[in-house]
This record gives C-alpha cells, sequence and structure tokens, in this order.
C-alpha cells in the first residue's frame, strides 16, 4: 500500500472513533444535538451569491448587460458565520450529488446516471441512523427505482423520513405546474388551471417544496432533525418567479419545460431566479428563529456546479467572469460555500466576512456536519471527504487538505475510457492522460485560471474547450516540483480492482429470533476504489440484512446470507429487470435462526 493510501486510511479511522466516542465541538452551548440545514443551489457559481463581491450579470445572448442581483440572506449567513473561497464540486448535477451524499469521489461509487444504488451509504443514512429526523426537499435526480422498490419510493431507500423531491420517476416540469412526488406519491400538476391556495398564484415547484421544508421543521423543533434542501432553482429552463414584476408575466408564462431560449425558457429571467433563490433561503432561517432553534442549527449553503456558459459573472473591476457549467476549469467547478452556526462558528465581528481560504472538496461537507453534530460514520473507511470542522469553529487555522483529486465521466457509464481525471492545488492542476490528450496536461493556475493556453485544443461535449497547457519542457523549477507532485498523486489514485472478498468469522452462527447480528465484510485489496457491498437474504422472511451489515431475525429457520462487491455486481437503481448481478466476487454464510 503506498503511503498516500494508508495516510488516507488512518484519517478515516480517526475520523470514526472521534464521533464515536466525543461530543462534537462547538454543540456543548446545548444541551441537545445540533440540527443541520444543508442547502445544495443548483447551478451557481461563486460569484453568484454577492458576499463573494460580484453583484452583477451579464448574458452573452443579450437578454441585460451588468443587470443587478443580491443575495442578501446568504449573505447574512456568511457575514455572521464562515465564507469558504476555495470551495469546489464536480462540473455537472448529479455527479455532485452521488458525491455529496456520500461522501465518495465518483470513482467508488458513479456507476452511470439516475441509478445510484439503496446500498450505498449517505448522510441520510447516517443521521437517521443516529435518531435524527430527517427530510428531504428539492431535486433529486439521481436514482429511477428497482424491481423490489419502484422509483417513487427509492428515496426513502437512503434514509429520509419524509420527503418532496422534482425529478424523481421522470424529470417532467420544475417550475411553473411541476412534477414532483411526495413521500411516494406522484403529484403531477401539469395543466393544472386552478391557483396554489397558500398563494393565490399558480403552482410553483420552488414553493411547494419550500413548504415542506419550512412545516419539517416545525414538526421536528422538538427533537435533533436533519434538513436536506438541493433547491429546484436556479436550473434552467428559465422562467420568470412569483416575484417578478409586472405578475402577469409569471401568470402568463409558458410552462412547458423548454430550453435553448425557447418559448418556455427565457434567460431574461435568471437574475429573478438568483433572487428568488436567496428568499428561499431566507424563509427557512426565519422558520428556525420562529420556532426557537436558529441558535442550534448549523446551516450550509453550497452550489453543485458553476453557471450556464450563457452567462457572466461581472466583477468589481467590469472585467467577465464566464461561466461553464460542464467544464472542469475554475469556471466549471468552483462555486459558494457558507457555514453558519450561532453557538459554534465565530464571525469576524461585523468587520467584512470571516473567510476560509483552504480547499473544500463537495466530499468534505458528509464529514464536516458528521462531526458538527457527533453523528458517527457508518462507513468511515470508504469516506474520501475530510472534515474541517475544527477549521470552521476557528479551534485550527491550518489548512485541512492539501489537494483535491477528480475522476470525472459526466453523464457516461464507468467503463467508458473517456475519463478525466486530475488533481490540483491552489495553483497548479495536473490531468492524467487521456483519449485527446496522451500525455496529460498541466496548468499554473496563477496565470491560467480558466485553463487556455497551449497549443492543442479538443472541442468536447456541449461545446467545452479542452487546452493542451503548458509546455512541460519549458516549465520553471516551481512548475516542475509541483508537476511531479501531482504526477505522483495521479498514479496513486489510478483504479485498483477488487479481487476478494471475505465475511468475517462470527462468534456464532445461531441467532434468536428478534435478536440483531453485526455482520462485517472486507473487500482486498483494501485501498481498491469500489469498496461498496450489496448484501442479500435467501429469505428475508427468514433474516433480513441492512446496508450496514445488521443481520435481524425474524422467524426460525435457516438463511443464507451473501454480500457481493460493487466492483462487479454494478448495482444500479435505473429501473433496470437486474438490479446487481450475482456472479461475479461474493461471500456467504449461513445462519440459523432460533425461536
Amino acid at each position: 500500500m503506498t503511503l498516500f493510501k494508508t495516510l488516507r486510511l488512518n484519517v478515516f479511522i480517526c475520523l470514526s472513533l472521534a464521533a464515536w466516542t466525543t461530543a462534537a465541538i462547538g454543540a456543548d452551548k446545548s444541551d441537545r444535538p445540533l440540527n443541520v440545514v444543508l442547502v445544495l443551489i443548483d447551478d451557481l457559481s461563486h460569484y453568484g451569491v454577492t458576499a463573494y463581491g460580484a453583484n452583477r450579470l451579464h448574458s452573452y445572448d443579450g437578454e441585460f448587460t451588468n443587470k443587478e442581483f443580491s443575495t442578501p440572506n446568504i449573505d447574512a449567513l456568511a457575514k455572521e458565520g464562515l465564507r469558504a473561497d476555495y470551495a469546489y464540486a464536480y462540473p455537472i448535477c448529479e455527479n455532485t450529488r452521488i458525491a455529496f451524499m456520500s461522501g465518495k469521489r465518483n470513482d467508488r461509487n458513479y456507476l452511470r446516471p439516475k441509478a445510484q444504488h439503496r446500498s450505498d451509504i449517505t448522510f441520510g443514512d447516517a443521521f437517521k441512523k443516529a435518531g435524527y429526523a430527517t427530510g428531504l426537499y428539492g431535486k433529486w435526480k439521481q436514482t429511477r427505482g428497482s424491481k423490489e422498490v419502484p422509483g417513487k419510493d427509492y428515496i426513502s431507500e437512503f434514509g429520509w423520513d419524509d420527503y418532496a423531491a422534482f425529478d424523481v420517476v421522470t424529470e417532467g416540469q420544475r417550475f411553473i405546474n411541476p412534477n414532483l412526488v411526495i413521500n411516494g406519491e406522484v403529484h403531477n400538476y401539469n395543466g393544472r388551471s386552478d391557483l396554489d391556495p397558500e398563494t393565490g398564484r399558480r403552482w410553483y415547484g420552488p414553493d411547494i417544496v419550500n413548504r415542506h421544508a419550512l412545516t419539517f421543521i416545525e414538526e421536528n423543533k422538538d427533537k435533533p432533525f436533519f434538513l436536506y434542501y438541493p433547491m429546484i432553482l436556479v436550473h434552467d429552463d428559465h422562467k420568470p418567479t412569483p416575484d417578478t414584476k409586472p405578475n402577469s408575466i409569471f401568470d402568463n408564462f409558458s410552462e412547458k419545460a423548454e430550453y435553448h431560449n425557447k418559448g418556455g425558457d427565457d434567460r431574461e429571467y435568471f437574475p429573478d431566479m438568483i433572487e428568488y433563490m436567496d428568499k428561499l433561503i431566507g424563509n427557512v432561517v426565519k422558520k428556525l428563529e420562529e420556532e426557537g432553534v436558529r441558535d442550534n442549527t448549523l446551516i450550509v449553503v453550497m452550489g453543485d456546479n458553476a453557471t450556464k456558459e450563457t452567462f457572466g459573472h461581472v466583477l468589481p473591476d467590469d472585467t467577465i467572469y464566464p461561466g461553464r457549467k460542464g467544464g472542469n476549469a475554475d469556471n466549471g467547478i468552483h462555486v459558494p460555500l457558507v457555514l453558519n452556526y450561532p453557538n459554534g462558528i465565530p464571525s469576524n465581528g461585523g468587520t467584512g466576512y470571516r473567510t476560509y481560504d483552504g480547499l473544500v472538496n463537495l466530499t468534505d461537507i458528509y464529514p464536516t456536519i458528521a462531526e458538527a453534530a457527533g453523528v458517527p460514520l457508518p462507513d468511515a473507511k470508504n469516506v474520501d471527504g475530510m472534515s474541517f470542522w475544527k477549521q470552521a469553529i476557528g479551534a485550527s487555522k491550518e489548512h485541512h487538505r492539501d489537494y483535491i483529486y477528480t475522476w470525472f465521466i459526466g453523464n457516461d457509464t464507468y467503463k467508458t475510457n473517456d475519463v478525466l481525471s486530475y488533481a490540483f492545488t491552489k495553483h497548479f492542476k495536473r490531468y492524467a492522460p487521456d483519449v485527446d490528450f496522451p500525455k496529460g496536461r498541466f496548468f499554473d493556475l496563477r496565470t491560467d485560471l480558466l485553463e487556455r493556453k497551449g497549443k492543442k485544443v479538443v472541442k468536447k461535449k456541449w461545446g467545452i474547450l479542452q487546452y493542451s497547457g503548458l509546455e512541460i519542457n519549458a516549465l520553471t523549477d516551481e512548475q516542475r516540483q509541483a508537476y511531479d507532485y501531482l504526477g505522483a498523486l495521479l498514479d496513486d489514485h489510478k483504479i485498483t480492482n477488487v479481487n476478494d472478498l471475505q465475511i468475517e468469522p462470527l462468534d456464532s452462527y445461531t441467532l434468536k429470533q428478534g435478536k440483531v447480528k453485526q455482520l462485517i465484510a472486507q473487500a482486498f485489496p483494501s485501498y481498491a476504489q469500489r469498496q461498496g457491498l450489496v448484501w442479500h437474504s435467501s429469505d428475508t422472511s427468514v433474516a433480513t440484512i441492512n446496508k450496514f451489515g445488521e443481520l435481524k431475525a425474524h422467524t426460525p429457520g435457516k438463511v443464507t446470507i451473501s454480500v457481493f462487491s460493487w466492483d462487479d455486481a454494478e448495482p444500479l437503481s435505473a429501473n433496470k429487470p437486474e438490479t446487481f448481478r450475482t456472479s461475479g466476487i461474493s461471500d456467504s454464510v449461513s445462519i440459523e435462526v432460533l425461536p
């Protein structure tokens, strides 16, 4: 095992033990565990939040120039908490969401679009297992169900007690007269002429899920809760909001989900969408205050990827920082990140923003909120994220990570050979060799932040241009040192396949009816990327086993418990007949359930 892999394993063993044995730092001012509200904004760069210093938008299609906007509610959270200045996600929605929920890079658990399997352990599972009430409100996207569990119910397989979500069984419409699934019931508002009795206006998806989030807070104010709010805004199609003036624009606008500036998609309303997104976050903050739980609630606001390429952010010096969702340069992956917790995260005392200038990867959010809440990570050794909670509360001035590694296949399947693999620090970035650049690429981000230098350029999907970068034989000594360092990281992260799987021996292979036994399995080698497991019972009437390996005895009899490796079982929730393969690497034990 290499040095990097050894260090990584040690880090997560320590993190898991810390979560089990100590209360969360910063949570000691309350008699109860802190609440967590985790907000994920859809399609917005860090400059899309005015706390980052830009408050004007540019449309490359000509709808507006220097259009002012504001995000006062997020700004207030940043002013009274922490603004992270170097936070990074994946370039597109689904890749981010799977990594965000699981704390794992895509090379571990991203197999294909809309197919995250229920055996994947996520932050919803962890918080529910720890006794939290859990709720999800907003955009889902990453599953379509299986033969065992239909798509409308599949969200609950990831630990959610309550949910109201868009893009569950199909995409459909997200804004005016939307397609939603609410706690397993399909709600299709398409074509409705009646009005929302709460607003007296047309049914608006972001409003509907926001109200469910507020109700969740009210109903769970007397217990610890985890609210995940993956917002529907500000993704296209671009439509007016209920606050767009005059009201007649929203009241008469096409509800159809159209794109590319067609009748149901007008990019003129993008600034309105940003401001309405901020308003909905303000609703959540206000509700926390009304219910008396604001001071004991950690709020995290992050973006899932950068702004679309049709818009640019006008900076104070009048230069334009272009959006480039889908691209892997800074303007495709650099996102806002704000943390606010009155009982634990200090502010800058009213004199500007308190900032964190260390790198933050989206996978870091799961272990950070878990450490804050004292929630154990059930699958700690396979979590790639690194907690920066001590940095957030001011207990450490050290950066919590030195680099970020990314493995990205976009909307493809994991067996594709069109993979982008790269590692970067704040100053340098190196791509591994790929089908277009067999020798890889290297950039000095201090002088080429958007990666637009190089003798060779390749046009990729969505019109994204990839440049070859610096000439390797002309690097300075500093650049060469960074080039070699990042190259070692890329070598260390090359895909290693699982070749064996073993269930640890049990002290007894009998179990009394109604009792629970913990089973533990290990995939080998331990540093192989896809360490995920699929547990299976041959007879669920005798005994069942969950994703954590917890075996529960139901009725007397004999049962075979098997475990399969993610590496070749390829578990999917893509609404296909076969949800995982059973012909590959596996292990099994026979259990007898006694009366």
